[in-house]
C-alpha cells in the first residue's frame, strides 16, 4: 500500500480548507460521492434533525467560526456546499437523534505515558481518502498540528498531535444527550490549536457546551494523560498514566446500545496495557481476544493506525491495518511537521 504525501496546509482557516482540493487534483468525485452517500443514507432522518441542525448552525458560529470558514474552503474546493458538510459531520447526531445509532461505527484509543495511539474503524469508501495533514495558521502563534483524517473533513477528524506535544484522539459513542455545543470534531481541532497541555484542554473542555457524543483521550509532553466523555449537559473526565477508551460510555451507561464488540475490544486494550510494556504499534495490530486491528468483511475496517509521541514530537501513521502496514514516520521542526523515513 502506498503511503500518501503529507499535505502541507497553510494559511487561515478558509485557505486551508481550499488546500484540500488543490494538494491532491483528481479526488474530488471520490470526496462528493463518500459524503453523498452518507447523506443520502440518512434522508429519512433528516427533517427531525432541522431544528438541531440550525441551533448547531448558531453555536458553531458563536464557538468555532474558524471551523465554517474551514468547511467553506472545503465545500469551494470540492465541489460541495458548506451545509452539505456541516450535516454530514453531524450525522451521528442525526442517527442518535432518530434513536437509530449506527452500530457499524468503531475506534479504539489509548493514552499512557505522553503517547496516545488510534486504530481508525470507518467505512471503507474512506480508505482512498485516508491522508496526514500538516496545519500552520499565523492565528496560532507559531504552534503547528499533525492530523490524520480524511479528505472532505476539517481538521482533526480522527486524531492529532501539536508541536508543543499535546496530542488526542477520539472514538464514537452513541448518546440520546445531544444539544445545541462544540461538535467534538470541532472540538478537537480547537484544542490541538490553542492548548499546550493535557491541563489546558480539559480547561477549556470544562468551559464550553457540548453538542455530545464520543470521547477523547489526550496526552501531552510532561505524560499527563486523561479520558474525557462527552455527552450534552455532562462531562466526565478521568485523569491518570494510562486511560483507553472505544465506544461506550465507562462513567455511566446511556440509553443507547454502543457498539457490539466493544466491550470486547476494551477488554483486550485493557489487558494489554496492564502487561508488559508494548510497542503501542504492536497492541493496536492485536486480533484477539477481541480484535482491535479488524478487517473485512467487518463494515468498519481498520483504515489506519496512528501513535503520537508526545515528549519526543514524533509520530507515526500507518495508512492501512497496523498488522501489515508500513508505519511513516513524522516529526516536527522549526517550519513545522515533516515526513521522516517509513517503517517496514
Amino acid at each position: 500500500m502506498t503511503t500518501p504525501e503529507l499535505l502541507v496546509l497553510e494559511g487561515d482557516a478558509f485557505a486551508r480548507g481550499r488546500a484540500q482540493a488543490s494538494l491532491c487534483p483528481g479526488v474530488e468525485v471520490a470526496v462528493r460521492d463518500a459524503i453523498r452517500l452518507r447523506l443520502g443514507a440518512a434522508a429519512a432522518n433528516m427533517p427531525r434533525a432541522e431544528k438541531f441542525l440550525a441551533a448547531q448552525q448558531d453555536a458553531t458560529e458563536r464557538l468555532a467560526p474558524e471551523a465554517l470558514a474551514e468547511i467553506a474552503g472545503i465545500a469551494e474546493g470540492f465541489g460541495l456546499t458548506p451545509d452539505e458538510i456541516f450535516t454530514f459531520l453531524h450525522l451521528g447526531c442525526i442517527a442518535d437523534l432518530a434513536a437509530l445509532p449506527e452500530d457499524t461505527d468503531g475506534c479504539s484509543a489509548f493514552a499512557r505515558a505522553g503517547v496516545v495511539a488510534k486504530n481508525r474503524d470507518f467505512r471503507p469508501e474512506h480508505q482512498a481518502l485516508q491522508r496526514a495533514f500538516a496545519h500552520r495558521d499565523p492565528a496560532w502563534g507559531g504552534r503547528s498540528v499533525l492530523c490524520l483524517g480524511s479528505l472532505g473533513a476539517p481538521g482533526a477528524w480522527s486524531s492529532g498531535i501539536n508541536s508543543d506535544g499535546l496530542a488526542l484522539a477520539d472514538t464514537q459513542i452513541s448518546t440520546a444527550l445531544h444539544g445545541p455545543g462544540l461538535l467534538r470534531y470541532f472540538l478537537m481541532t480547537q484544542l490541538l490549536a490553542s492548548c499546550a497541555t493535557v491541563s489546558e484542554a480539559l480547561a477549556l473542555i470544562r468551559a464550553v457546551p457540548h453538542a455530545g457524543g464520543g470521547s477523547l483521550v489526550l496526552a501531552d509532553a510532561t505524560g499527563a494523560c486523561a479520558a474525557v466523555e462527552l455527552r450534552h449537559g455532562r462531562v466526565d473526565i478521568e485523569p491518570g498514566t494510562c486511560v483507553a477508551r472505544t465506544n461506550h460510555y465507562t462513567a455511566a451507561p446511556d440509553h443507547l446500545a454502543p457498539v457490539a464488540h466493544s466491550a470486547g475490544r476494551l477488554a483486550t486494550l485493557t489487558a494489554a496495557l496492564a502487561g508488559p510494556a508494548t510497542d503501542p504499534a504492536g497492541i493496536l495490530a492485536l486480533h484477539g481476544p477481541t480484535a482491535l486491528c479488524r478487517h473485512p468483511p467487518d463494515p468498519s475496517p481498520t483504515l489506519a493506525g496512528a501513535v503520537y509521541d508526545g515528549p519526543h514530537r514524533r509520530a507515526r501513521i500507518a495508512f492501512g491495518p497496523p498488522c501489515s502496514t508500513p508505519w511513516q514516520d513524522y516529526a516536527v521542526g522549526p517550519q513545522g511537521w515533516r515526513a521522516t523515513h517509513a517503517q517496514g
